[in-house]
């Protein structure tokens, strides 16, 4: 059935025997010897272009979905072999990565020694894609997400601040609205990054495009550019606390607010395993505990986060 269901997908015999690393006669005998099984065409030979017959299309169809049950059960029960142990691969920005995570990841792996975690660092643009093509098992985010399916599992709130040079005009404000950056020289995170998308999509409603003179997938050479009063850089709260500089003044952005919300996702079709569940739920224990919630407390909140009940 995967064979005929692999012609299907590409409408082509030679697409599918070198996708799936056979010969195009042994492909062409499995489909024959399948329709011969059930005593029907699949695929209807008297048209010059490919096309399934109604019971090829209605069998493709049910197929994909029995041979995805298949696999994800196949998957339960290695991971129920398995148990706690095993290899996680995490998508994570660095930004992120280094705002929240290295206690996270220090105190889980402590807990759970057996098991190792593959961290791959980038921007959540290509978080997003990795998610989606299975490179990764799950991946941090920042808000708003708008794609849908996915599971999204919110894990924690904060907010966008501009960091200016000392001797900047807007030093000594303690807010600056975006209508106010108009003229300056902008220092962003590259476009790998949604914050980047963010910070044109506010430049835009407030009426301008930003002038950017620097692109750059690292946070801390961005402040470092501001200490020497070379533009300024908008970065999500949690990091700049961590760049220590007398040059740098930090203000809050309104008009519009700029938060800066986080959340795991994990494509819906994707089976969880016990190791993902377990990584989801110690995360979302370990920033939670600051606001006295539990993983249980916030899962009612968030019914998405019961995501093994979707399968």
């Amino acid at each position: 059935m995967s064979y005929f269901i692999k012609v299907a997908e590409h409408e082509n015999f030679t697409k599918a025997s070198n996708e799936l690393f056979v010969c195009q006669s042994t492909l062409s005998k499995s489909v024959m010897a399948l329709e011969k099984e059930l005593g029907t065409n699949l695929i209807d030979r008297t048209s010059n272009e490919f096309r399934l017959t109604p019971h090829g299309v209605l069998l493709c169809e049910k197929g994909k979905y029995l041979l995805d049950m298949i696999e994800k059960q196949e998957e339960n029960i290695y991971d129920m072999i398995q148990g706690n142990q095993g290899v996680l691969r995490i998508g994570i920005p660095p930004v992120i990565l280094t705002a929240y995570f290295p206690s996270i990841i220090y105190e889980f792996q402590k807990k759970n020694p057996k098991i190792k975690l593959h961290v791959i660092e980038a921007g959540a643009n290509t978080i997003k894609e990795r998610v989606d093509n299975g490179a990764v098992d799950l991946g941090v985010i920042i808000f708003p997400f708008a794609y849908p399916g996915y599971h999204v599992v919110p894990l924690a709130s904060s907010f966008n601040t501009l960091l200016v040079h000392k001797s900047h005009p807007l030093a000594h404000k303690d807010t600056v609205s975006f209508k106010e950056l108009i003229y300056e020289d902008f220092l962003i995170l590259d476009n790998t990054y949604m914050l980047h998308d963010r910070i044109l999509s506010n430049c835009r409603n407030a009426g301008f495009e930003p002038r950017i003179t620097c692109e750059s997938s690292q946070w801390d050479f961005l402040a470092e550019m501001v200490s020497l009063n070379q533009g300024i850089t908008i970065l999500p709260h949690p990091i700049t606390v961590r760049f220590h500089s007398n040059n740098i003044k930090r203000i809050k952005l309104t008009d519009p607010e700029f938060p800066w919300d986080i959340a795991i996702i994990v494509k819906k079709e994707k089976y969880i395993s016990s190791l993902m569940d377990s990584f989801i739920q110690f995360s979302c224990e370990k920033v939670l505990s600051a606001s006295h919630l539990s993983y249980n407390d916030y899962q009612i909140e968030t019914p998405s986060l019961d995501i093994n009940r979707d399968f």
